[in-house]
């Protein structure tokens, strides 16, 4: 699990209507980079200066090594046929990527979500019940990194940037201990009165006008299938948020909220024929 929250620039402006200086202020050298919320099976190895806040953890003094991390993903599919997916992140970190080169701004994905290759049975199984007729216009494209392939799906030619259609989502920083203990300790490092912490709208949820996608793909490793990933995606409208150091122009990632809720919702049939599309790419079905 990782979800981009620096992606969005509503909440960077919430931060720095707050008095927070994001991502950096050049004078007091203060940093407040908003955090990254990842969460991996596999433990993880990263530089000690991209972990903004963390439970359990080794440091050598240049790496973090994290432990092995929870976030469980709950299905739920009603009679009309809408499923979503209940997120719940149970042991996490937060981090700094430290973007130099592509602002996350301009990316469309920030969100995204693995499961096992081994759950996309009893998905599928829950979801045929739900499905109808295969829609038209399930594309597949593929991209790689090393000696992993992942082949995604996409619903119509112009939506390869966003996957599936989205009818709704929920993704936030409120409730989340570690988010909570960083901004506090944020909040004193810019001279911001802590009292304001409990106001801010640190969390997103879909507008009526934000397009909104799931890309839904299996990824390939040495000719056999390891996981699932979904990835939240959006490409408009187009806002601006004046920055410290400038005006800043990019995606909308939805409406502020101070919700605490993690979900997204897609349409079963959608999902299902996308899943078998992806999953017989090889030939595994």
């Amino acid at each position: 699990m990782q979800v981009f929250f620096p992606a969005s620039l509503e909440i960077q402006e919430e931060l720095l209507k707050a008095g927070f200086k994001v991502p950096y202020d050049k004078e007091s050298k203060a940093r407040t980079p908003v955090p990254v919320v990842s969460s991996f099976s596999g433990g993880r190895v990263i530089r000690k200066e991209r972990v903004l806040k963390a439970g359990k953890f080794e440091n050598d003094g240049r790496y973090c090594i994290l432990p092995e991390e929870k976030a469980w993903v709950e299905m739920l599919v009603n009679e009309k046929g809408f499923v979503m997916f209940k997120i719940l992140p149970g042991e996490y970190h937060l981090e700094d990527l430290g973007f130099t080169s592509v602002p996350p701004r301009l990316w469309s994905t920030w969100a995204a979500f693995s499961l096992k290759f081994e759950s996309i049975e009893s998905i599928t199984e829950a979801l045929q019940e739900h499905a109808s007729e295969k829609p038209k216009g399930i594309y597949l494209a593929s991209r790689g990194t090393g000696r992993e392939i992942e082949v995604y799906g996409y619903k119509g030619r112009k939506s390869k940037n966003l996957g599936i259609p989205v009818f709704g989502y929920s993704l936030g920083m409120k409730g989340l201990t570690l988010a909570e203990e960083y901004f506090r300790e944020k909040a004193e490092e810019n001279g911001v009165n802590p009292e304001v912490l409990r106001y801010l709208k640190l969390g997103l949820r879909k507008r009526k006008e934000t397009r909104a996608g799931l890309k839904v793909g299996i990824v390939w490793k040495e000719g056999r299938p390891v996981r699932v990933n979904l990835r939240l995606s959006t490409t408009a409208p187009k806002i601006r948020i004046t920055g410290i150091y400038g005006e800043l122009t990019g995606k909308s990632r939805g409406e502020l909220s101070s919700s605490s809720e993690w979900y997204f919702t897609v349409h079963a049939n959608d999902l299902y024929w996308t899943l078998m599309e992806v999953s017989s790419a090889f030939g595994n079905r």
